[in-house]
């Protein structure tokens, strides 16, 4: 059901097949640059680079920091789910960590929303803005040096927008952020109960089957709110038994298109069908043994990874020096080396979706 979820079969390669896809896949974790356009590339091959850094030109793919606070992109259409959720999930971590007294947190994202609101800001103007802003309203706000935390609370609202400082979005740091009701002023406004409700639905639609515990930690939420959303789509929703004898949610209408085997495929770094479940649900592709080798808990960090009949066989990267670019694979233990012609559609699907040429490619073996 997942992998018949995860990879459409569409022969439409143009704008609206890609916004498509983002409205079934849902948000798209994206704090490596070049994440979105690999998702891309590894669910529908053969999307170029001009496309895709048009429609986030155009503000039709839209990325900013909400659930969990991190970087997601998403269709415009999931925009409101999305901030409504990140607003009330982060409520309490803005007071605590900023100690907010006289001021509230809807107050302070009011404000930092309202100075982002006809520029680009670079979020150290946001931050500098936000904190002289605090400590004339907020006799508790202690506006001491640099704190990453902080900082990040303040620049990291989910109701600004974030691009890079030209148009490379597959490469640049997003350090510009504006408000996102400025530049998209027919936003709908949607509450936390609806937001997540709708978001849930979308969820089970493109990771499904799951369970209340990869839902909570997805979108940053108790189990109880898991389980009002659950209420609200009634229905639509439908109980499953699975590995170890475990209870799974999923849409009652199931996947009836998309294949199981769509050929070797190379998915990006914090790709969905890994971080699309809780820590502990992660195995569903691969080994509990090959889990570390993509996954760094001390840093959170997740490798790009290589998938083939119906696993995650692989890790790899991109090394590029100067003007050329390798890709190097790492095979996990147990899998065999895979032959190099295995990759040649993947590749092609990469190097368009990146606008680069891939110069060489060398596959490992698994490292003990």
């Amino acid at each position: 059901r997942t992998l018949r979820r995860q990879f459409p079969v569409t022969s439409a390669r143009g704008p609206e097949a890609v916004l498509e896809l983002f409205r079934r896949l849902g948000p798209i974790q994206s704090q490596v640059p070049r994440a979105p356009f690999l998702t891309i590339s590894s669910r529908l091959p053969g999307v170029g680079y001009d496309t895709v850094r048009a429609l986030f030109e155009s503000h039709q793919l839209v990325k900013t920091s909400n659930i969990r606070g991190t970087v997601h992109t998403s269709v415009v259409e999931q925009f409101g789910w999305l901030d409504a959720v990140a607003r009330t999930t982060r409520a309490s971590q803005l007071r605590n960590v900023l100690k907010l007294e006289q001021i509230t947190p809807e107050q302070l994202a009011a404000e930092i929303e309202a100075f982002a609101s006809q520029d680009w800001r670079p979020r150290a103007e946001i931050v500098s803005h936000a904190r002289a802003w605090l400590s004339a309203r907020d006799r508790n706000w202690v506006a001491g040096g640099p704190d990453l935390l902080s900082d990040s609370l303040i620049w990291g609202h989910s109701g600004l927008l974030r691009r890079p400082r030209d148009t490379r979005w597959e490469k640049r740091t997003d350090i510009y952020h504006r408000r996102a009701r400025s530049l998209l002023p027919d936003l709908p406004h949607s509450d936390f109960a609806e937001s997540l409700a709708s978001l849930v639905q979308v969820h089970l639609g493109s990771y499904g089957p799951a369970q209340r515990v990869d839902l909570a930690f997805f979108f940053g939420t108790g189990l109880g709110a898991v389980d009002e959303a659950l209420q609200r789509l009634g229905q639509k929703i439908i109980q499953l038994r699975g590995p170890n004898d475990e209870d799974y949610l999923d849409l009652a209408d199931a996947p009836s298109e998309g294949v199981m085997d769509p050929g070797l495929r190379l998915l990006p770094e914090f790709d969905g069908l890994l971080v699309g479940y809780h820590g502990r649900n992660r195995t569903r592709f691969l080994t509990e043994q090959q889990l570390p080798k993509v996954w760094a808990k001390v840093n959170g960090l997740f490798s790009p990874v290589v998938f083939h009949e119906g696993q995650l066989v692989a890790s790899w990267k991109t090394i590029t020096k100067g003007q050329r670019t390798d890709i190097e694979v790492t095979m996990l233990d147990p899998h065999p080396v895979l032959a190099e012609d295995l990759f040649a559609d993947a590749i092609t699907a990469t190097e368009q979706v990146l606008g680069v040429k891939i110069t060489d490619l060398r596959v490992r073996a698994p490292l003990r």
